[in-house]
Parts: structure tokens; sequence; C-alpha cells
């Protein structure tokens, strides 16, 4: 009987284990949306020679994302860019969520929306 508790114990010690070591494994580039977040806003990104990186909504507004990367060109003929490790394209169209964080202070964008990108999904249209 005290053989069975203690393989009963050793087993559940094992699998909790198991299932805290396999969790924190999952990872990858893509951004994960936390339940309170929404991924629902269009919008198509723009580069706009001397004030930089901005995403048009389908409305018209602009929002100048923060945590944004200019990366190398690589032979395309359009710039590239990172917003929070999101590799995306001059034109390319998205779906994002964001969170506003005031207005944006570069002069030739005056009174756009600076945002902090909370999630964000390229996609193109079939035609």
């Amino acid at each position: 009987m005290r053989n069975w508790i203690l393989l009963l114990k050793f087993r559940l010690f094992a699998f909790l284990l198991t299932i805290t070591l396999a969790l924190p494994g999952c990872t990858g580039e893509e951004m994960e949306v936390a339940p309170y977040q929404t991924c629902d806003t269009q919008a198509v990104v723009r580069n706009y020679t001397d004030c930089g990186l901005v995403l048009e909504l389908t409305n018209g507004q602009l929002l100048m994302p923060q945590h944004v990367t200019i990366l190398p060109h690589s032979g395309s003929a359009e710039q590239q860019f990172k917003i929070n490790n999101f590799t995306v394209s001059e034109n390319q169209q998205v779906i994002i969520g964001f969170v506003k964080k005031g207005e944006a202070l570069n002069a030739c964008l005056k009174g756009t929306q600076l945002v902090e990108v909370t999630c964000i999904v390229g996609y193109q249209v079939q035609t």
C-alpha cells in the first residue's frame, strides 16, 4: 500500500514537471493577441519621405506607430520596416490593433496620432 502511494506521488510530480517545462516553449515571430486586445483595423503601410513610416487607415487617418526599425534594402523595390519585430513593406496591407499614445511630435505629420501597435497581421487582397 505504501509503495502504491509513493508511485502515485511520483507520477503526479512527473506529470506536473512535464507540463511546467513544455508550456513556455511556445515561441515565434508572430505577435500574440491578448484577450482584451482586438486586431480589427485595416491599414496600409506608407513611408513618407522625411517623415517616416505611417499606417494609413481606410478612412484616410494616419497613425504613427512606436517601435519602428528601418531595415536595410534587400534588393527589393520597396523599403522594409519592423513594427514590434513584425516585418512589413511599403504599401503592404495589414490588420492592426493599437493603443493611442498621444500626438506625434514630428513637424511634417503634426496632429497625427502616435500609437503603440498591440497586434499586426499582414495580408494580400485576392484578385
